[in-house]
């Protein structure tokens, strides 16, 4: 199954730690408005109640590569249609 994240606070943060581990499903797209991949990216591995998640993490202007995979990103308002 494959899953976009809209809205990468603390919750959409921790849901994709948690789905990362699940092989049957794949994050392919996160929407964020309150900041750009570079933002995301950090506090994505630095999570200061959960501690780093030793992934590796890649940042560019319009994605997010976790461990060699490419997930694309987007800082836009409204409905988004990802697929």
């Amino acid at each position: 199954m494959k899953i976009g994240i809209n809205g990468f606070g603390r919750i959409g943060r921790l849901a994709l730690r948690i789905l990362w581990q699940r092989k049957d499903i794949e994050i392919t797209h996160i929407n964020e408005t309150g900041g750009d991949s570079l933002a995301a990216s950090h506090l994505l591995e630095f999570d200061s109640v959960h501690g780093r998640w030793n992934k590796n993490i890649i940042s560019k202007k319009d994605e997010i590569i976790i461990e060699g995979k490419k997930i694309s990103f987007t800082s836009k308002k409204g409905y988004q249609r990802w697929l």
